[in-house]
């Protein structure tokens, strides 16, 4: 029995070992973010936020165009990340992880009849807590916004330039191209 438990930790250490490193070892990615543009005269943009320019953003729609906006036209943005697919996968794993190992310590407490339904337990707990992590993930995901506004009155197109260049896809392929090349 305890061969058995020490077996499921070594297990569950190794796995977290592999998902660290794999999570490591990704190459980086532009993130894309949706946004949401509403203007000064209230006219509301939806897209892709591809660039911004010292006096333009561009709002980049799927497969159709893309749609330049002034800067000093723009009341407010609301960004929200376009692939929430790291997020629920992160969910997921921290999920199983965390209620396989509290399944684990109480069947401790109380074992079970045999050794294969421990692992059975352990097994559908961690699964039962993978999918929870998931929903709730992709919950907590839909629900974060960033809204950005102009915080400098004096010079308003420049304040959102700033706030909003780092999510520009633009910009983060700037970043990318700037990094040495890995073999």
């Amino acid at each position: 029995m305890t061969l058995l438990l020490s077996c499921g930790r070594l297990l569950s250490a190794c796995l977290f070992l592999l998902v660290s490193i794999e999570s490591f070892a990704q190459k980086p990615v532009i993130e894309q973010y949706r946004v949401r543009v509403i203007t000064k005269t209230g006219q509301r943009l939806r897209g892709i936020l591809d660039d911004v320019t010292e006096s333009h953003l561009t709002v980049m729609y799927s497969y159709v165009g893309t749609e330049r906006v002034p800067l000093e036209n723009v009341r407010k943005v609301v960004l929200r990340r376009a692939n929430k697919k790291t997020v629920q996968i992160t969910g997921a794993i921290v999920g199983g992880l965390l209620v396989g190992f509290i399944a684990n310590q109480s069947l401790e407490n109380s074992p079970a009849r045999s050794p294969i339904l421990h692992g059975l337990t352990v097994v559908f707990a961690a699964a039962g807590g993978a999918t929870g992590g998931l929903i709730l993930s992709s919950a907590i995901g839909n629900l974060t916004s960033r809204i950005i506004r102009p915080l400098d009155p004096a010079n308003p197109d420049l304040s959102l330039r700033r706030q909003l260049e780092p999510f520009s896809i633009r910009y983060q392929q700037d970043l990318l191209n700037r990094l040495p090349k890995s073999r």
